[in-house]
């Protein structure tokens, strides 16, 4: 399991093939940050727990 799993800023991404990414929406504002990084991520200045305890799934986007 990663960080990224709980994480306010993760967004998973799939593609039509049935791949599923983590994007990370801070790299949007600050290039420190990688724009998919690679998982397992066990440690994250960034890090912000998710209020609702529930998985970065809900805010799925597809690929095409």
């Amino acid at each position: 399991m990663s960080l990224c799993d709980t994480c306010v800023h993760q967004q998973v991404v799939r593609n039509t093939r049935g791949s599923s990414f983590s994007l990370c929406r801070r790299s949007r504002t600050d290039p420190a940050y990688p724009r998919y990084p690679r998982l397992p991520v066990l440690s994250c200045a960034g890090y912000e727990q998710r209020g609702d305890g529930s998985s970065g799934m809900g805010g799925d986007i597809q690929l095409a």
